[in-house]
């Protein structure tokens, strides 16, 4: 239910801030107050920001900003890219909403079904899910739900 009432706002602030200039806080909050990002800052400058982190791993070269982390640590929201990367998964780690801004990424399931994400699509993860993730590259929104609290 969390989930579904975050992924819902963050799907309708991103959609009335396309075209707006302002740019996310340095920090990731714990707030209780909005705050938005225009779809410009979201196709680059965003990753641009003191409070990005870089990294490489299974998932490519990855720029990842965390914007929100919900106060008990469960659910957080963010902007992350990812240059190209396969890889087997074993159990996906959380549950996730993902809302691609560009690029995408071709899931294909432990059961053989094959489920593409192209920029300006969404997609639900869940937690467990078995497979293979390709891509070619992306930048995307995401929600996380972890059941487990996360340290701060």
């Amino acid at each position: 239910m969390l989930v579904r009432s975050t992924v819902a706002t963050l799907l309708c602030c991103a959609a009335l801030t396309a075209g707006a200039d302002s740019a996310p806080p340095a920090q990731p909050l714990a707030t209780t107050k909005p705050f938005k990002v225009s779809a410009a800052a979201a196709q680059g400058p965003v990753f641009q920001m003191k409070s990005a982190v870089k990294g490489h791993g299974p998932d490519g070269d990855t720029t990842d900003v965390l914007l929100l982390r919900s106060k008990d640590g469960r659910a957080e929201m963010g902007v992350y890219e990812a240059t190209a990367s396969e890889q087997d998964i074993e159990s996906y780690e959380v549950d996730e909403f993902m809302f691609f801004l560009a690029g995408g990424v071709k899931l294909t399931s432990a059961d053989g079904s094959v489920l593409e994400v192209k920029a300006g699509e969404g997609v639900a993860m869940p937690k467990g899910w078995k497979g293979h993730w390709s891509t070619t590259g992306y930048k995307k929104y995401y929600v996380t739900y972890n059941g487990a609290a996360k340290s701060k």
